[in-house]
């Protein structure tokens, strides 16, 4: 919007041209900001305190009245003026909000009304020397006209500030909503990117279980083949002895049957021989059918019937009758005779036509397998070649090329361990806030506290609980904390055997398929790993029996020393093959290192098998709650270098000297009246293993926080009330008053025995049926 310029001015200068403005949005502060700064050059532009000429003495002749008039409306049109470069103050700072591009032209623009405004202001300047008669005349009505004019421009400066005022606190609310808006959108962001850290991590976790069954079922595939190459040369082996045994069979049975066809030609002749005797009688009866031969002697009988009736036979008709009667006997004889000897020669003969055919099938089949055993010889000639090339290049190698390798990988030792470890309270409290801060898990402290006594009382851990819940990330981020190592090893549900776990020798390619199990022991105890703690984690442990494929080192673990001094090992071979890794002891056994903890995991559905009673005798058992409280926590920094296993193991004794009438107390309330009673109505008790697992495990409970309450209920509750599972002859009662009993039993403690109280819960409910 252009101003008006005054009456003389618009007669003498030209109109000058509105420019338009851009729609762009602009930062509404700096809008603000640039909109103050420009306001004093606006004033400035319609003449400020000196835009009117300076008042002129009245003239002495008096004043008319139309004069007056007249420059009456020059003074409104002149505050009109100053009132619509006000307004326009106010347009070009509402235009700033708008957009940056629109408060730059208008600016201009003003910049440049400012300009003509001072060129007319100098123009009315020179007019101003025409009218100094004229305005000597007006010199009160000036003044009139000034102090209106301020006024007016100090009222409009009132209205432009409040009007900037009440566009500040528009600004200042919308910038406090901004505000609430972005805290709300990056809480929301952080909760978003909190879900997609878990998803991640659980993604993560799956790739590397899905990698590691990966890998399983690859050793698996090759033991497989090699399983299979293995088959295919003890089959060639048969085959060639299979072969050869038929062909020797063949063979006798062709000498066989060629004697048998000689001994029929021979019985053949004798036949033949036998024809052409019958062919001679019969050509003596003139080639009659024996029929008609028959019927003959017939008719002579009848005849020398009648003759004998007569009594007028004549002696050679008599003797004719007899020699007759003797021929009818030797042919009927004969005829038996010829018809058996015909049945049988026919019967032989059919038999000689099926033996030739026989002996021909017999030749083509001998021919072809003498065919197979030669091309098989062939082969088996390559195989041996094979073997003796592969066997030479075997020579020089290590069967064991994994654990060969990290004799030269792990071959140096840290010097920068840390040689001693917080107070266990203290170390407790930096690892669940440092924890939850890298790594987003969250576990209890009281969990905590009781792994931590577990280290010092068992090498195997049971980490139990519903999937999902951290039982497998537990290990691994305590060891990440501590800058220690671990390594994963899955459970297949076909380990049946300590070769599943373990791995075993193939003595055609003379390797021993090293197992992650075997790597990860043989890793833990190589220099630069055997000062520091070393965690195998068998994860899904219950997938298959443990005491199958882990029988070895359960036993081993359950002795410190065997009683020739030496530490626990397990025999990967019966025989030692050279070159060995530095590792092996006599090049066949692997050491399990004092640094190794094992950590199990397990769930208990339809696809896993329990635990028998010794696997949970020489374990700390440690169930995890369903749902992991979340918390805030503590900013704490990480440890300044790995602690030594030294430093973990004194900081246990420490704590054992400190504590150790603790221990003594808890085994003491543990083996008392409540054993006799455990005894006498469940016929539970325990041995001497509790007892070495109290010494070990109750002082560094009190020491990292915990008391003596919550150590002898964790110690109830796995090793004593675990027991009932499954005992359903078991009186309800007896159950239910043991439940009641409990609480005031505790009472000394001054805790409450919560885990011993909800597993004899599970205990009654079962056995209600709920």
């Amino acid at each position: 919007m252009a101003k008006k310029r005054p009456a003389q001015a618009r007669r003498q200068t030209p109109q000058r041209r509105t420019r338009p403005a851009a729609a762009k949005p602009v930062n509404r502060k700096a809008a603000e900001e640039e909109a103050e700064a420009r306001r004093p050059e606006a004033v400035a532009a319609v003449g400020g305190e000196d835009s009117l000429p300076a008042p002129a003495e009245p003239p002495a002749g008096g004043v008319d009245d139309g004069a007056v008039a007249a420059e009456w409306q020059k003074a409104a049109e002149a505050v009109a003026l100053f009132k619509q470069a006000a307004e326009r103050v106010d347009e070009t700072r509402q235009a700033l909000e708008r957009s940056t591009e629109e408060a730059a032209e208008r600016l201009a623009a003003i910049e440049k009304d400012a300009q003509e405004l001072a060129a007319e202001r100098d123009l009315v300047q020179k007019r101003s020397g025409e009218l100094d008669e004229r305005e000597k005349r007006l010199v009160e009505e000036e003044r009139e006209l000034v102090a209106a004019r301020e006024r007016a421009k100090e009222t409009a400066l009132a209205e432009a500030r409040k009007a900037l005022e009440s566009t500040r606190r528009e600004v200042e609310t919308r910038q406090r909503e901004l505000a609430e808006e972005h805290a709300r959108t990056r809480a929301a962001l952080g909760a978003d990117l909190e879900m997609q850290r878990r998803e991640l991590a659980e993604r993560t976790e799956k790739l590397t279980e899905e990698r590691a069954r990966l890998r399983e079922f690859e050793v698996e595939l090759n033991a497989r083949d090699e399983d299979l190459a293995d088959a295919r040369a003890l089959l060639s082996e048969r085959v060639e002895h299979a072969v050869a045994a038929a062909v020797e069979r063949a063979e006798l049975r062709s000498r066989e049957l060629e004697q048998r066809c000689r001994a029929l030609q021979d019985h053949t002749a004798d036949m033949e021989k036998e024809r052409d005797e019958r062919n001679r009688v019969d050509r003596a009866f003139g080639h009659r059918p024996p029929d008609e031969v028959l019927k003959e002697l017939q008719d002579l009988r009848t005849e020398i019937s009648a003759l004998r009736l007569q009594r007028q036979v004549p002696e050679d008709v008599t003797e004719r009758l007899a020699r007759l009667q003797e021929a009818e006997s030797g042919w009927r004889e004969e005829r038996a005779v010829l018809l058996a000897d015909n049945e049988r020669l026919q019967r032989q003969l059919t038999g000689h036509q099926i033996t030739a055919l026989e002996l021909e099938r017999l030749k083509v089949t001998k021919e072809a397998m003498e065919a197979s055993v030669g091309a098989y010889r062939v082969r088996v000639q390559e195989l041996h070649q094979d073997i003796q090339s592969l066997t030479a290049r075997k020579e020089g190698e290590s069967p064991f090329p994994e654990c060969r390798a990290m004799d030269a990988q792990h071959n140096e030792k840290r010097d920068d361990l840390l040689g001693q470890v917080p107070q266990l309270d203290s170390f407790v409290y930096w690892l669940r806030n440092y924890v939850a801060q890298q790594y987003r898990m969250f576990y209890a402290e009281e969990d905590l506290i009781l792994f931590l006594g577990g280290l010092a009382a068992s090498r195997l851990h049971l980490l139990q609980g519903i999937s999902g819940i951290g039982k497998t990330q537990l290990p691994i981020v305590f060891a990440k904390a501590l800058q220690a190592e671990t390594a994963l090893v899955p459970v297949s549900a076909d380990w049946r055997t300590p070769q599943d776990l373990v791995g075993y020798f193939n003595a055609f390619e003379r390797r021993f398929y090293e197992s992650p199990f075997t790597q990860a022991l043989y890793q833990a105890g190589c220099p630069a790993y055997v000062d520091r703690p070393f965690f195998v984690v068998l994860d899904e442990m219950n997938l298959s029996h443990p005491e199958q494929y882990f029988s070895e080192v359960l036993y081993q673990i359950g002795q410190t020393r065997k009683p020739d001094g030496a530490p626990p090992s397990l025999e990967l071979m019966t025989t030692e093959v050279q070159p060995a890794p530095r590792g092996l002891v006599d090049g066949r056994k692997l050491v399990i290192p004092p640094n190794v903890w094992f950590i199990g995991t397990a769930n208990h559905d339809e696809t896993t098998v329990a635990f028998a009673d010794k696997t949970y005798d020489r374990s700390h058992v440690l169930e995890l709650p369903a749902r992991p409280q979340r918390f805030e926590p503590d900013p704490v920094p990480p440890l300044p270098a790995p602690p030594s296993l030294g430093a973990l193991e004194a900081a246990f004794e420490r704590a054992r000297r400190t504590h150790a009438q603790a221990a003594q107390s808890v085994f003491a309330f543990l083996d008392g009246d409540l054993r006799d009673r455990l005894f006498r109505d469940f016929r539970i008790s325990s041995g001497s293993r509790t007892m070495k697992y109290l010494e070990a495990f109750v002082p560094v409970v009190c020491a990292a926080g915990g008391g003596q309450g919550q150590a002898a209920d964790h110690a109830f509750a796995t090793r004593v009330l675990r027991k009932l599972r499954g005992r359903f002859e078991i009186p309800f009662d007896l159950i239910q008053g043991l439940r009641d009993d409990l609480p005031g039993l505790w009472a000394p403690f001054g805790t409450v025995p919560h885990r011993s109280l909800e597993r004899l819960d599970e205990e009654i409910h079962l056995r209600r049926g709920v």
